[in-house]
């Protein structure tokens, strides 16, 4: 195996005297701590003057230079790192941030990671079908251990007859329930609104989220049109009390003509 390679991250940069950070440097450098967990490394600024009992803040204050204490940032990456240690992601990154080169396992096997992203792969196809092994590695001075496979068993489950019903089987299913959705009938609040006595307040409260989402006929640049099943519009308008109570009637109301004599 390839043996681990740690190096501090190759700085691009001058850590200033009393070993800072701008803001600026360490957006170059990268970091996987969160903008809200950098503010704890964060030195605090004297924003503003007092004038006759008066804080004035400046515009030139608030584009002052903020400053990080680098070894403590250093010391909080490493740290939430070894908390996420199984984050794929989050190493990948920390990785790259640190320049740090790691034992990767064999090319005749899949991680777990890698299934899943094969895109009809489930966990629970995983634990079903396979049979992992066990792969180790040193990062940071401990042990990481998760589990791969090997490639010609994945392929050969995946050309397997069990499997392939299994796919397809559930291929078959959302297509259906793919076209069951469009075949529903579908209305839009607008028309819940001027045709059958609905508000927004009570599509609010009694809908909720549109049942789906579908492109704007007219106009491509458009946001998504929001539209509602009528069969279970029209099952709450025949249950709901809150509806039948709160209902606004759209039936016109003979209009009253102002300055009309009265006789």
């Amino acid at each position: 195996m390839n043996q681990q390679k740690h190096r501090r991250p190759a700085r691009n940069f001058t850590i200033r005297k009393g070993g800072y950070i701008t803001k600026s440097q360490l957006g170059k450098r990268g970091t996987i701590l969160s903008e809200s967990q950098l503010r704890d490394f964060e030195v605090e600024r004297k924003l503003g003057r007092t004038v006759d009992g008066v804080t004035v803040i400046t515009l030139e204050d608030l584009n002052a230079v903020r400053l990080f204490r680098y070894n403590d940032i250093e010391k909080a990456e490493k740290e939430l790192m070894l908390e996420n240690i199984h984050d794929v992601s989050m190493r990948g990154r920390f990785c790259e941030i640190w320049n740090i080169e790691i034992e990767v396992h064999p090319d005749t096997h899949f991680s777990r990671e890698e299934l899943l992203r094969r895109g009809h792969w489930t966990p629970e196809r995983v634990n079903r079908f396979l049979s992992s092994e066990s792969f180790s590695l040193t990062f940071l001075g401990g042990r990481l251990t998760y589990p791969i496979y090997l490639k010609s068993d994945v392929r050969k489950v995946e050309r397997s007859d069990d499997y392939k019903m299994l796919w397809q089987t559930e291929k078959q299913q959302k297509a259906a329930a793919r076209k069951a959705v469009r075949e529903k009938e579908k209305i839009t609040p607008t028309r819940l609104i001027s045709e059958r006595g609905w508000t927004k307040g009570l599509i609010n409260e009694l809908l909720g989220e549109p049942d789906v989402f579908v492109d704007n006929p007219h106009y491509k640049s458009a946001a998504p049109m929001r539209l509602y099943f009528l069969d279970r519009v029209k099952h709450i308008e025949q249950t709901s009390d809150v509806f039948k109570a709160r209902r606004k009637d759209r039936r016109k109301s003979p209009i009253k003509k102002r300055n009309q004599p009265h006789f």
